[in-house]
C-alpha cells in the first residue's frame, strides 16, 4: 500500500476558508499523469505536484492539474505550493527573504519568499512575459456573456487576447452592474473561448467591492478549469499586462496594482501585482500573495511506489 500525502492550501489568504483552495502534494515522485488527474478530480479542486527538477538551473519543478486535465502552468497552485512547503519547513524563511527557481511547462520562473511582520510567508512569482494577440470584437464577447456590447470597451479600449502562461481574452468592463451581473451560460462562454482558441475570459472593470483595489477582475474557464475562478494568478497577470500596455493605469517605471477577486463567488480575494516597465517595454509582471494550509490527508494506493511521506 502506497501512502500519498497532500495538503489543502487556501492561495491568496490569510484565514481558513477564504481565498482560492488548492490541493498540494509535497513528493509526486512515482505519481502517473492518470493519479495526478485523478487526484484533482477526487479533490474537485485543481492540483499542484512537487518534483525534482528535471532541467538545470531550477531549484523544483511543479506539474499542474485541473480536474478536466494538465495545464502548463497556475499562479495560484503555485502560490500554494510554496505556502505549504514553507509551512512544513522544506524552505526556511528569514528576514532575508529567499529565491527559488521554478520549473514550470512555461519554463523556469523566479520565486520569492518574504516574511511578512505578522509571522506568514509572502509569496512572489514573476509571470512568463506577456505576449499581446489581436484585438477581439466587443460585439463577439458581448454575444457570449449576454451583456451591450458598449459596456466591453473602457477609455477607447476593447477586448484583446493577451497571454502571461496562459492564453485568454481580456475583456475590459466600465459598466458597475455587468461587472458584477451572473453570467451562467457557461457553455456560450466555452463556444467563445473556443472558436477563438484561448483557454478563458478575463473580465476587468475599474469599479471594485473594496476601497483598497485598484480592479475587479471575473475569471471564467470552463473547458480548461472552473467555470469561475475565485482567484487566478495568470489572469492577474494579463490583466495587469493588459492594463499598462493599453495606457489604463498611470504610467511609470514600477505600477503597482492591487487586485480583487471571487466575490462572486463568496471567497473575496486581494492580491497584489507589480509591473516593471523599462523603455514603455513591459519587463517583469509579479503577481504576490500569501496562504494558509487548513488540512492535511493522504491517498491510499494499492501498490508500492515511491513516495516519501510528507
Amino acid at each position: 500500500m502506497a501512502i500519498v500525502p497532500f495538503h489543502i492550501v487556501d492561495a491568496f489568504a490569510d484565514q481558513p476558508f477564504t481565498g482560492n483552495p488548492a490541493a498540494i502534494i509535497p513528493n509526486a515522485t512515482g505519481l502517473s499523469d492518470q493519479e495526478m488527474q485523478g487526484i484533482s478530480g477526487e479533490l474537485s479542486m485543481e492540483a499542484g505536484f512537487i518534483l525534482p527538477p528535471s532541467v538545470s538551473g531550477a531549484d523544483i519543478r511543479l506539474r499542474f492539474f485541473t480536474q478536466r486535465g494538465g495545464a502548463a502552468l497556475s499562479g495560484h497552485v503555485a502560490l500554494a505550493a510554496f505556502a505549504s512547503m514553507a509551512d512544513r519547513g522544506f524552505y526556511r524563511v528569514t528576514s532575508t527573504g529567499l529565491a527559488v527557481k521554478l520549473e514550470t511547462g512555461v519554463g523556469i520562473l523566479p520565486v520569492r519568499l518574504d516574511l511578512r511582520e505578522d509571522g506568514r510567508v509572502q509569496v512572489s512569482l514573476d509571470m512568463p512575459a506577456p505576449r499581446f494577440g489581436e484585438p477581439v470584437a466587443p460585439g463577439e464577447v458581448a454575444a457570449a456573456l449576454g451583456v451591450p456590447a458598449t459596456c466591453l470597451v473602457h477609455r477607447g479600449v476593447g477586448p484583446q487576447r493577451v497571454s502571461c502562461g496562459f492564453d485568454q481574452i481580456v475583456v475590459p468592463v466600465c459598466e458597475r452592474e455587468v461587472m458584477r451581473g451572473e453570467f451562467r451560460d457557461t457553455e456560450s462562454v466555452g463556444g467563445l473561448t473556443d472558436r477563438l482558441g484561448v483557454g478563458g475570459l478575463t473580465l476587468v472593470c475599474p469599479h471594485t467591492h473594496s476601497g483598497f483595489a485598484d480592479f475587479h477582475l471575473r475569471f471564467f474557464h470552463p473547458r480548461f478549469g472552473a467555470n469561475e475562478e475565485i482567484a487566478s494568478g495568470t489572469s492577474m497577470g494579463a490583466a495587469a499586462a493588459f492594463l499598462v500596455q493599453n495606457g489604463l493605469t498611470p504610467p511609470g517605471d514600477v505600477v503597482e496594482l492591487i487586485m480583487e477577486q471571487g466575490h462572486a463567488l463568496g471567497r473575496p480575494t486581494l492580491a497584489r501585482v507589480r509591473v516593471d516597465v523599462s523603455d514603455r517595454r513591459i519587463e517583469t509582471i509579479t503577481v504576490s500573495g500569501p496562504g494558509i494550509v487548513v488540512m492535511r490527508g493522504s491517498f491510499h494506493f494499492p501498490r508500492q511506489m515511491a513516495v516519501a511521506s510528507g
